[in-house]
């Protein structure tokens, strides 16, 4: 996992096959960005992305906006569960409803969406066999123009 800012042939020259854009990192080199809490953006649902020295990548999904169950997290808390967890590298993702933690088919977290599910266009997906799965594009023989993201796609 690599954090910065990049030109795609940056990218390309080291080698990146995929790539996501978010913000903001919040560790690097193993240090904690975020100096405290007033500088977290706020309580709210949050995930991250990050990794160990070692290689593994960990994720952090939190719930909130939902009182009585979870009210959500500022990003210093986020940094400081990477922290322990041993995070060198991390960064914020999109929360809130954009954050659907997914196992075995089921939905375990409960996103904060008064709506329900919505169409998400980015997944990181995690396989104990990767070498071992075969995954089918969903969005093969879409016409973006025909996606109405107020409905949820069923296959």
């Amino acid at each position: 996992m690599i954090a910065g800012n990049y030109s795609l042939e940056e990218l390309s020259k080291i080698g990146v096959q995929e790539a996501v854009s978010f913000q903001p990192r919040i560790i690097v080199n193993g240090k904690g960005l975020i100096k405290n809490a007033a500088e977290g953006w706020g309580i709210a649902p949050r995930t991250a992305m990050g990794q160990r020295a070692d290689g593994a990548l960990l994720f952090v999904v939190i719930d909130g906006r939902q009182p009585g169950y979870s009210i959500g997290a500022n990003l210093y808390d986020v940094q400081q569960i990477m922290l322990k967890h041993g995070a060198v590298i991390a960064a914020n993702l999109d929360g809130g409803s954009s954050t659907v933690l997914v196992k075995d088919n089921e939905i375990v977290n409960k996103p904060s969406s008064q709506y329900g599910e919505r169409y998400l266009p980015t997944a990181f997906l995690v396989f104990e066999h990767p070498e071992q799965v075969q995954i089918d594009n969903i969005w093969e023989g879409l016409d973006p123009s025909q996606i109405d993201a107020a409905k949820k796609r069923t296959q």
